[in-house]
This record gives structure tokens, sequence and C-alpha cells, in this order.
């Protein structure tokens, strides 16, 4: 999606009237008019293959980009007039003429003496998306409904459209007169109309405060694809096209974007964060001034590492208006929607990031961070995410304070221009002989490769677990944690607080820690080509009830309703041996396991830790297995 295209849709404004004694006419028109001219080159050697082409042949290609705004100089305002006529009221109006296309919204006008509808009318170039088409429309509709918000308290419209008709009036005297006009130069006096028009519109906006407020809009639309004006000095009209406010790296087509952000409140999630993509103090100077206090509060607490629930809290504003909030953020382009920054986050490339030297990101990126101590390059920096580690691995190299709030810095510098991509952890169960889904061909082709560098440890020194001051990684296992001994219950878990190496070095009600990023590594770097093996479980289904106890079977039923009982059977072989509690805390999960969820939304939907989650899991690796994917979800690429 190229903004130049989106800036080329808009080929003039028009104010279009009806009044209560003449038909439809245009009252005010403005267009920006371009001139081209074909550079001619002059051939600096002799081919026979070389084709000469005339002076007065003009291939198609030359002004293929301008063909929409001839085409629209060539319609005169009579016949504006007829394409612009209303056959409702209250409705959106779309006409395509050859390849430009009129849309805007036509309002009634009751009770007035002069005029009986009016509307704001844009011409575009055919070729416009729908959504843009539908976006322009909503415009229309705002700015109109405003102009009769004012019509209705002081004659607004009524005063304007007087000055407007007699400067028209006064044009038309003038082309009238006999003494004007001069026999034999037809050519001559076609362009000094022209010429003539164009100086009429041009002092109609001198005269006329509304002319020059449909001018600005133009301009405003042109330039950034927002308007921030104020109808008759009373009421302020803010309106904005989503497809110039959103950057121009989304890789997502521009009809389905607009979609997404029209109903963001449906793809929003308590545990997604807000990061902001200009300057807080920017924002909030640029607020209209009957913005939203609320709006204010939200801006001055957003922070990168916060959720939406966080905010919610920290604000005590509720969450669904922190959901409404956030959608407003998203559809002016001033934020967009990011996982809250934490040491367990693992990031990578973006495949659509510009690596180029010489392209523009590098050179923001060069001028925003040319002082740090970290990467001086674009490169440099997205160089560190070329393999799938743990942001804390990142931070760990970091020897001061200032080298880390730098790299965190970067990181959102990074997300807010959309160069890095978060990935999860999915989890999957998955059983010999299992041909339900195509899990292992799936697991396979996503999987990340490990990391090439070796990782650094944590240093443990746990009494009763045998550790030492060495630097090692501690594996959690069912033979060194016991979930049932010392336990406490945590919303229906089951959870060792006191024999369990990563409780005791966490608090447990600590959502993002970078200690169990360890255990997510567990998980992930754990050889899994033995459950893609026939004999990976320990008996064929074959006979199973003969020679296997089936203990666990009435929980695996009613855990798993809806799925077949040579399926339930498989599982129960597949657990026979593992722990009650354990399989209970398992089966509270399992319908998460087909990776569908990854730990994010099901930390979120169980109101759990990550770490509950993988302590959990971590029991059942002989059949449980994880891959890494970017979530899905269309916000977070908007």
């Amino acid at each position: 999606m190229a903004h130049i295209e989106l800036e080329k849709d808009l080929i003039a404004i028009l104010l279009v009237v009806e009044s209560v004694h003449d038909k439809n006419r245009v009252l005010y028109k403005y267009e920006e008019i371009k001139t081209y001219q074909r550079s001619q080159e002059s051939i600096s050697f002799y081919t026979p293959y070389a084709i000469v082409i005339a002076k007065d042949f003009d291939p198609p290609s030359v002004k293929e980009e301008d063909a929409s705004r001839s085409t629209f100089l060539n319609f005169d305002e009579t016949t504006l007039s007829i394409l612009t006529t209303p056959y409702s009221y209250g409705n959106h109006v779309e006409v395509q003429v050859d390849d430009v296309t009129f849309v805007g919204h036509t309002l009634r006008l009751e009770g007035n003496l002069n005029l009986k509808s009016f509307a704001i009318f844009f011409a575009l170039r055919a070729i416009a998306k729908a959504s843009v088409i539908l976006s322009y429309q909503d415009m229309s509709k705002r700015i109109g409904t405003a102009i009769r918000c004012e019509e209705q308290r002081a004659s607004y419209l009524n005063q304007e459209y007087l000055k407007l008709i007699s400067i028209i009036q006064q044009y038309e005297a003038e082309e009238n007169d006999p003494a004007n006009c001069i026999p034999n130069e037809e050519n001559t006096r076609e362009r000094d109309q022209k010429d003539k028009k164009k100086e009429i519109y041009i002092t109609m906006a001198q005269q006329s405060p509304l002319a020059a407020t449909l001018r600005q809009i133009y301009i405003d639309l042109q330039v950034s694809g927002e308007i921030n004006i104020s109808i008759n000095n009373w009421l302020n009209v803010s309106c904005c096209l989503p497809h110039r406010s959103v950057p121009i790296n989304c890789p997502l087509e521009t009809d389905y974007f607009y979609n997404v952000l029209s109903n963001a409140g449906d793809y929003l999630k308590p545990y997604y964060g807000l990061l902001l993509v200009i300057d807080p103090l920017v924002l909030l100077a640029s607020l209209p001034m009957d913005s939203s206090q609320t709006l204010a509060t939200l801006i001055k607490t957003v922070r990168s590492s916060h959720s939406l629930s966080s905010l919610s809290l920290d604000t005590g504003i509720q969450l669904s208006q922190i959901y409404s909030l956030t959608a407003h953020l998203l559809f002016w382009g001033r934020a967009k929607i990011i996982y809250p920054i934490a040491e367990d986050n693992i990031y990578i490339i973006s495949p659509d990031a510009d690596l180029s030297k010489q392209g523009s990101l590098s050179k923001m990126y060069h001028e925003t961070f040319q002082n740090t101590s970290n990467y001086p390059t674009l490169q440099e920096a997205l160089a560190e995410y070329s393999d799938a580690i743990a942001f804390h691995d990142h931070v760990s190299r970091c020897e001061t304070e200032n080298e880390k709030r730098e790299r965190h810095q970067c990181v959102e510098w990074l997300l807010r221009h959309r160069l890095l991509v978060q990935v999860h952890n999915y989890f999957y169960v998955l059983l010999s002989n299992d041909e339900r889904h195509n899990f292992k061909d799936e697991f396979r082709k996503l999987r990340l490769r490990p990391s090439r560098a070796p990782l650094q440890r944590y240093q443990f020194s746990i009494e009763g677990f045998g550790s030492s001051s060495k630097h090692e990684r501690f594996h959690l296992t069912s033979e060194s944690i016991d979930i049932r001994g010392n336990t406490s219950s945590i919303n229906g878990f089951e959870y060792n607080m006191a024999s369990s190496p990563m409780a005791s070095a966490l608090s447990h009600s600590s959502t993002y820690n970078s200690k169990s990023a360890d255990t997510i590594r567990t998980l992930t770097d754990t050889s899994h080509e033995d459950v893609f093996a026939s004999g990976s479980v320990s008996s064929s289904t074959t006979g199973i009830s003969n020679r296997i106890s089936l203990h666990y079977l009435p929980q695996i039923t009613q855990a798993l309703p809806d799925e077949r009982a040579e399926y339930r059977q498989r599982l129960a072989s597949a657990i026979k041996d593992a722990k009650e509690q354990h399989v209970v805390d398992f089966l509270k999960l399992i319908k998460y396991l087909d990776g569908n969820y990854h730990l994010e939304e099901i930390a979120s939907l169980e109101n759990i830790t990550r770490l509950q989650i993988l302590t959990v899991l971590e029991n059942f690796q002989s059949i449980v297995v994880s891959a890494l994917h970017p979530d899905p979800n269309p916000i977070l690429q908007i």
C-alpha cells in the first residue's frame, strides 16, 4: 500500500446545493490543477531498430496517472450539477462517470427559505478502494451535519449561500455583457472564461468562510489525510482517513485493515498492550479543546510494559472504555497494539522489514540512536533478533542500567515501525498414530531452530535440590517436583510453593518474569523426534483394555466429550503412569493444547500464571510439544 496512490485518490471537493426555486447547482469547487509537460529527449545515437515517435503523439502512459484529473477538468458546472442531483436525502451518494467517482452525503434542510438540500461531494479516482470511498462518504456526512447544525442555530449556510451566489451572478453578468465579447476568437474566449472561473473560486475563498473551510479541508486531506476544522468558529469537526494514518508498511490489504480498524473492539484482548507511535506530549497537545479527559488520562498512563487490563486498574477506567479509547487511537494512527514488553517475550525480525541501509527507516534509526552505546545502525540492531531467544538474553548482555534502558527503547522503536514480530509458544498434544490433524508436519515445519549462540544461564542455590553455586540450568521433571506435596490451591490448580525451585525464586503472582523463560526453553529445546515415532507410546492401541489400566478414562471423557473413544483410550494409556493430581491439572488445560492457543491466551483465559501452566505441562513432555508462531490476530499487524 503506497501513500502516493492514496494521495492521488482525491481530485476535488465540491459544495452542491438544491435551492427552493432552482435545480441542483455547484456553489463552490476547489481542485488542485497541475500541468504535466512531456520532456523531449533527443536520440544521441543512430540504430536501425529505433522507433521515431512524432512530436505530437503522446503515449497513454505519459498522462495515465493524471487521466482522472483530466476527465474531471472536462466537466463543466452544468454537468457536475446533473451528476450530483440527489435522488434521496440522508443517504450516501456514489456516482461514477468514466474514471471519476463522485461520493458524498446529501442532507435535507427543513424550513429554509432559500435551500432545500445540500451536500459536500468529493471527486475521486474510480479505482479508489471501496473502503476509501466509504471513508469519504462518512466524512461528507460529518461535515454536512455540522454545517446543518450551524444553519439551524445561526442561519450559517443560508448566509454563505447568499455570498457565493452573488459572486456567481456577478460573474455571469460580466460574461453576458456584449462589450466583453470578442468576435472570431472562440479559442481565446474559452481560455479567458476558464481563467476567469478560477479567479471566481479564489474570490469565493477570500470572501466566504465556508469556501475557505472547504479549501482547507482539501489541502489537509492531501497533506496528512486528517482534518481538524471549525465550522463558523463554533463546531469542531475532526476526521481522518485511516488509510493515510496507518504506516505504509502495514501488510494487510486496504479494505481488510479498514474493516479491522472499524471493529477494533472485537479484536482487542485484556492481555494486549498499547504502544504510542508519537510522543505523548505532542499527542496531548494535538487533542481538541473538547476532547475527553479520560483519553488524556490514558495517554499519560500508557506504558509499553503494561497490558490493557493493567491500564484499567492503574487509571480506574473500565476495561470496556479502555477498549473504546484504544480503538480511537488506532483509527487515528496514534498507537499500535503489542504484547507488553517483558523479559520472557521472544522477538524475531519481521518478514516485511526494510533492511536497506539507504532506506528511510535506517536514517530515522541513526538519527534517533546516534549516541547509543549498543548498536549504532539499524542492521546491527536487527541482527540481534535473527534467533528466537527470550528478550532477557538480550538485556542480560547489558552491563549498566543505561544500556538496559537503551535496549528497551530500541525494542519499542523497532516494534513501533513494525520491524520486529513477537512469537509465542503454541502447544500440541501429539499421540502415536494420531491422524486427526496434521500436527506432525505442521510442528516440524514451523518449529524454529535453536539459538546458534549459547544462552546465559541463571545461578540457583536452593537447598534440598542438590544445587550448587555453579551456573546451571534447572530442569523440572515429575521426579524433582511433587505438586501434591506441600501445595496451595490457586484458581483450582494445586501449585507447589515450597518444592519448586522456580517458585521459590519468583513471586507466583507475577505473570511475567524472566526465570520462567528457562521452563519455556525446556519445552521448546527438547528433542521431540521420539514423539513422532510409532513406538513413542508404551503400547499399541490394539487390545489396550486387556493390557493397560484405564484409570483416567472417566476424567478424560469428561474433559474431552467430543473426542472419539479410540483417541480417549490412547490418551489414557499415554498418561497412565502420571500422578493423579498432575492428570487433573493437565486435563483442565487439554482443551487449549490443539495449537490454537498460545501461552499468554491460556494464562488469561484460566486466570493463572505462565509458570503454573509450564509446571503442569512439564510432567507430560512425552506427549506435549510446542512451536513458535506469531499471533495471527490482524489487529497486531496494523
